[in-house]
């Protein structure tokens, strides 16, 4: 019930990143989120399991808050007047856990079948105790196995409201929640130094990097600097050609 518990925690700690991030839907209350954890599972590719859960969603009624409040405590998340952001801590763990098994909610669906044929007659219960057990060492080993790569202690303040900037694999983002401002690391498939972001953060652009590449394939080499709306374009360099025409 651990396992499983922070499973259902896990789920909960990656809606409320990805609505911070990407902004497709308002940043998550107590009483959305529990909505939400209510009626999970609709994205779940296997039809027995999306019946399954559908009905159920993350959880119990007795349980969602419950697993609200331990992510709290723990200070994965916080609450920020009505809303519930993710802490600093509770997003290095989901990029930690996220290609993990322990991360994957649509087993919690499985086990719900599993236990549907045990009442049935059709699965015997010493079956689905063992695939319990090689889950659970799988976990535990994925777990023990992990070995996190923290980045250097970066002095770095946010161009558009002065907080500090947060550091982290794919991006780096304000640490303050009502402001949007992020950096992926990422620009078509030329991934950014943390020297390079940073240049780009406090003077409001690089150099000329190379090696961005194009929708045809071919590369190409520009500046970044951030725009009227603190948004990363590009900023290519002229031509010596244009230049010896001045």
């Amino acid at each position: 019930m651990y396992l499983l518990s922070n499973r259902f925690a896990y789920y909960v700690l990656s809606e409320c990143l990805y609505r911070l991030y990407f902004q497709r839907y308002p940043i998550l209350t107590d009483a959305s989120l529990l909505s939400l954890m209510e009626h999970a599972g609709t994205d779940l590719e296997d039809e027995e399991e999306r019946d399954v859960i559908k009905g159920t969603g993350i959880g119990t009624p007795a349980t969602r808050a419950g697993i609200i409040e331990v992510l709290i405590h723990r200070q994965y998340v916080r609450r920020d007047k009505k809303n519930i952001v993710p802490t600093e801590k509770g997003q290095t763990t989901y990029e930690i856990v996220k290609d993990m098994r322990i991360s994957d909610v649509g087993l919690t669906a499985g086990w719900e079948v599993a236990l549907n044929n045990i009442e049935n007659g059709v699965l015997q219960p010493n079956t689905f105790r063992q695939e319990v057990e090689i889950y659970t060492v799988q976990v535990t080993t994925e777990l023990l196995n992990v070995s996190v790569n923290l980045p250097e202690n970066k002095t770095c303040f946010c161009p558009k409201c002065r907080s500090k900037m947060l550091f982290f694999p794919k991006c780096i983002k304000c640490a303050n929640v009502e402001c949007d401002f992020i950096v992926f690391r990422n620009k078509c498939d030329k991934q950014l130094s943390d020297e390079q972001i940073i240049t780009l953060i406090e003077e409001g652009k690089t150099g000329v990097i190379k090696g961005f590449k194009k929708r045809d394939g071919s590369l190409m080499d520009a500046k970044l600097k951030l725009d009227e709306n603190y948004k990363t374009v590009f900023e290519f360099p002229m031509k010596k050609s244009n230049l010896k025409k001045r």
